[in-house]
């Protein structure tokens, strides 16, 4: 019998084009699984549990990051795989407490973590802020000139600018009492405008008058884009033989309120540099002290920080305050019994005086443990030498994070860690003695701490003790799961709706 050999070429021989094709495709997918292979069987991060898939791609970190869900996400696989977790092939996050000191509290001239420049953004501007830059001679300068600002002295100077900000809120508050709608307000709404009206005078010496027309400034709602334009690029930033191809597919309406967002910024910053002023905001205290030190790019990239995290952050604390006040009765009840019977009169509303009030500051402690104002992730970069984090010896190059959301949110640092008890903040000797409070740092550790915590403390104790003092208030029915938000650097917070009635004492007067 004859043997019929086919002399037809295959499909594939005939077509050159088509073989080198089939060859790259074949080579990437060969170098694919190899590499997989050696980042969960051989890594020197294989040691550390994780999800099988994150050991070899960041594609569900990415992901995470784009849909606002990383912070929850982040706290469900330690929940799952215990305190220090893979969750990329080269970064690891830790729920010790012991790891805020060991990575972000460090010593110059010491081994140490390093910022990532892969998961932080240099301004449109290419200067680096304070924030973003990761030379440490850069950002030790950089901290030094714009500290002047957020000094102690500069706060007791800045006080009555401050209350006369939240006295237009409270002033406000009244009339909505007394309007059509009854009291029933949007406190997020109402904190975000005061916030932003406040720190945009003392930045650009001008407000952004919210409180004045009862709206947000079309600024602020560029500042809010931009933040999740950030989480978007970030996200590119993952994947750096693709990062340019990825950048082009966020639309060009997200990138433009990124842009926009830093030339207001350095608009209003160029509009109070030209004005001469003796009123003691931020400027004045920056150019009187430092008046060849800091440029003017910086200036600008600092300028769109600032305003930020002055007041976003603060809003979002106080939000989440009155939230879980207003879900815990006995909780309140016990600080409008302090707050009242602290304060007479409004001249007793003092910054010395409410830092002396306990339990307001107990309640302000457990609203930032249960409700971090920024729930993200602050990722650094291990030194050449390696080092040691919670007893865990973290190899060169590795990225390792505290994740503010899971390591307050952790039985191991927190008893009962979902409920809101902010006697856990005073009571040495009750059933909360063990809680590791260290763990809490809404405000980081270390040289790169926030420079405005000082201010921030100041606008929480004034806003919350002011509106106790004030009024009654109960969240309403469709503000009772207010806490099912996503994160995008902050979170991306719902409206706040709660029904406010004056005081008795107060209405009489």
């Amino acid at each position: 019998m004859a043997v019929l050999v086919s002399t037809d070429p295959s499909p594939i021989a005939s077509h050159p084009g088509s073989l080198l094709l089939y060859t790259a495709l074949t080579l990437f997918i060969l170098y694919y699984i190899s590499t997989a292979i050696y980042c969960v069987f051989f890594h020197p991060l294989s040691r550390f549990p994780g999800p099988r898939f994150a050991a070899f791609s960041k594609i569900p970190f990415a992901l995470s990051l784009v849909k606002g869900t990383f912070a929850a996400d982040i706290r469900d696989l330690h929940e799952k795989y215990g305190e220090v977790i893979r969750f990329t092939p080269n970064h690891i996050s830790f729920t010790n407490a012991e790891a805020w000191k060991d990575i972000y509290n460090y010593r110059s001239g010491t081994p140490h973590f390093t910022k990532d420049k892969m998961n932080y953004i240099t301004p449109i501007n290419g200067v680096e802020s304070i924030h973003s830059t990761p030379d440490d001679a850069s950002h030790s300068r950089q901290r030094r000139l714009l500290s002047h600002a957020f000094s102690e002295k500069a706060l007791r100077e800045q006080e009555p600018l401050i209350k006369s900000y939240i006295d237009l809120l409270m002033k406000r508050l009244h009339e909505e009492v007394q309007g059509s709608k009854k009291g029933k307000v949007d406190l997020v709404r109402w904190l975000n405008w005061t916030t932003f009206d406040l720190v945009g005078d003392l930045t650009f010496g001008e407000p952004f008058r919210c409180l004045e027309k009862s709206d947000y400034h079309p600024w602020i709602a560029i500042v809010f884009d931009s933040m999740r334009a950030a989480m978007f690029i970030v996200a590119t930033k993952q994947f750096p033989l693709l990062d340019r191809f990825l950048a082009s597919l966020i639309p060009k309406s997200v990138m433009q309120k990124f842009l926009d967002h830093h030339n207001l910024s350095a608009e209003k910053m160029d509009r109070r540099l030209a004005t001469k002023t003796e009123r003691p905001d931020f400027v004045k205290y920056i150019v009187e002290r430092s008046p060849d030190g800091i440029d003017l790019g910086e200036m600008h990239s600092n300028s769109t920080l600032i305003i930020l995290g002055g007041s976003e952050t603060s809003a979002t604390a106080l939000s989440g305050a009155i939230y879980h006040l207003s879900r815990n009765s006995a909780k309140l009840q016990k600080l409008l019994e302090e707050v009242r019977s602290s304060i007479k009169s409004e001249d007793d509303f003092s910054l010395n005086n409410l830092a002396h009030m306990t339990y307001l500051n107990a309640v302000l402690e457990e609203s930032m443990r249960i409700y971090p104002p920024v729930a993200g992730y602050l990722p650094r970069v291990a030194p050449k030498e390696g080092i040691s984090v919670a007893g865990h010896w973290v190899p060169p190059g590795t990225q390792a994070s505290v994740t503010a959301w899971a390591i307050t949110h952790s039985p191991n640092n927190f008893r009962d860690p979902d409920l809101f008890v902010p006697e856990r903040w005073i009571d040495d000797g009750g059933i909360y003695a063990s809680d590791k409070r260290v763990a809490s740092q809404p405000f980081s550790v270390g040289p790169r701490n926030c420079i405005g915590k000082n201010l921030a403390y100041a606008e929480m104790r004034l806003i919350l003790s002011k509106l106790l003092w004030n009024f009654d208030f109960e969240v309403c029915e469709e503000s009772r799961n207010w806490m099912d938000q996503k994160t995008f650097i902050l979170w991306q917070k719902s409206p706040l709706m709660l029904q406010l009635t004056p005081r008795k004492e107060v209405r009489s007067e």
